[in-house]
């Protein structure tokens, strides 16, 4: 079983570290500085806002949100498999390409002709839906290959501690643009069109991070290719460890629907159920996002004293902790102070278990796991947001968040029993 270094990283080792990022790996960064602005800003503030005021029910909301993870599902290992064969910026830049084109076109719906609305928002979703596989599964592959096993832990961290950063800003924003934008032109927060021209708005960032991306270097999977001719056999589906894949997989489906559940609906559940303005909700994000960047920086030490595997496993056992009284509290303040505990407990396990998941085989399968890890994880998001909103209608808020619950907890359970057992694929230094 892969066990890290123990050594504890220093301020002066981690600064050294993140000085070892080169700049392939800083313009990869950027773009998720500008992408996490809209993806975890605004469009996760208002979206489900705007879907609200035009007239939809959080069952209807839940088909929206799961069409956009479709993708995840049925791409994801193809994606893999076309950035290894022609390169992975090439790959992102589509994906990149693909959330504009989608988020661009979610708040044209209002104008779309009489009777195909709801259809225009399935498909636009399901377009954005085309740029998560393309980005995340050949992001994954592409800090892979950047980057070495010094560096590896805090370029991951720093993504997951960028994202929600830049969607700190965008939340704030997001909670404050609808009501100016409602003054000037002169209508209510009831009214769909100042989430529209918000979310408009906030879908032109892309455009800039499609431009940096461009300006990365082309190089396809040098690591991966070495390690093909050493071995001097292509690699086969048939000699792939697909329990291990299998196991992984199923493990990252279980954490993700448990978060999803949460991010999800969470501010739905504020508007719907207990009427707290859109100000407050867009504040609640903010803080949300925000706290979650320091946990993000601080796996890497985490995980080079205990493990990435270790870490993971305390940081999905809080997710579950926290959210747990979430089936519980009647007060929105106690229920988003649980929220965002959630969410910092969540963020610690993205960089752990990416890193975790790739450096538990050997560098020929990389593709194959980071492919089956955004199925797993698009499977997990659709279910819960699909599923989520017919049960909410059907059962309640609370008891949703309580399935959800038992959800995250046998994820960790699962993983407790994997971690526990010797694999034999484990790759302890990549080339």
């Amino acid at each position: 079983m892969y066990r890290p270094s123990k050594t504890i990283l220093s301020a002066r080792a981690y600064y050294h570290a993140l000085q070892q990022l080169n700049r392939d790996v800083r313009i990869y960064l950027l773009t998720a500085v500008l992408c996490g602005f809209t993806l975890s800003g605004v469009y996760s503030v208002l979206l489900n806002l705007y879907l609200l005021r035009l007239g939809y029910d959080p069952s209807f909301i839940g088909t929206v949100n799961a069409a956009g993870q479709a993708a995840f599902i049925f791409l994801s290992i193809p994606a893999g498999a076309m950035g290894q064969r022609w390169g992975t910026r090439r790959l992102i830049i589509a994906g990149i390409a693909s959330y504009f084109v989608g988020y661009a076109m979610l708040p044209l719906a209002e104008f779309a002709p009489a009777g195909w609305q709801a259809g225009w928002l399935i498909g636009a979703n399901l377009i954005t839906s085309f740029g998560g596989p393309l980005y995340w599964t050949n992001g994954n592959l592409f800090m892979m290959e950047k980057t070495s096993s010094v560096e590896r832990n805090h370029a991951f961290s720093l993504r997951t501690a960028f994202f929600p950063l830049a969607g700190f800003g965008g939340s704030l924003a997001g909670g404050v643009l609808p009501g100016r934008l409602a003054y000037l032109l002169g209508v209510t927060l009831d009214d769909p069109a100042p989430y529209r021209f918000s979310l408009l708005l906030a879908s032109l960032l892309f455009l800039p991070a499609l431009w940096a991306m461009t300006r990365a270097s082309d190089t396809v999977a040098q690591k991966r290719v070495r390690q093909v001719e050493k071995t001097a056999v292509s690699p086969h589906w048939k000699t792939a460890p697909l329990a291990l894949f299998i196991t992984l997989g199923v493990v990252m489906f279980l954490r993700t629907a448990g978060e999803s559940a949460a991010r999800s609906f969470f501010n739905v559940y504020l508007d719907d159920f207990f009427h707290v303005p859109t100000v407050q909700i867009g504040t609640v994000a903010a803080i949300t996002l925000l706290l979650t960047v320091p946990a993000a920086l601080l796996t890497p030490a985490l995980a080079s004293r205990w493990g990435n595997g270790r870490v993971f496993l305390v940081a999905i056992i809080g997710m579950g902790l926290c959210m747990l009284p979430l089936a519980f509290v009647s007060n929105w303040l106690v229920a988003a102070l649980c929220y965002m505990c959630l969410m910092v407990f969540a963020a610690a396990t993205q960089p752990t278990i990416y890193v975790y998941r790739l450096e538990v085989v050997t560098a020929v399968w990389w593709a194959l796991m980071s492919g089956v890890g955004g199925t797993f994880h698009g499977l997990g998001q659709a279910t819960a947001t699909f599923g989520g909103g017919r049960l909410i209608t059907a059962v309640g808020y609370h008891n949703f968040f309580l399935l959800a619950t038992v959800v995250t907890f046998t994820g960790a359970l699962g993983f407790w029993l994997f971690d526990r057992t010797p694999q034999r694929e484990v790759v302890h230094e990549v080339l």
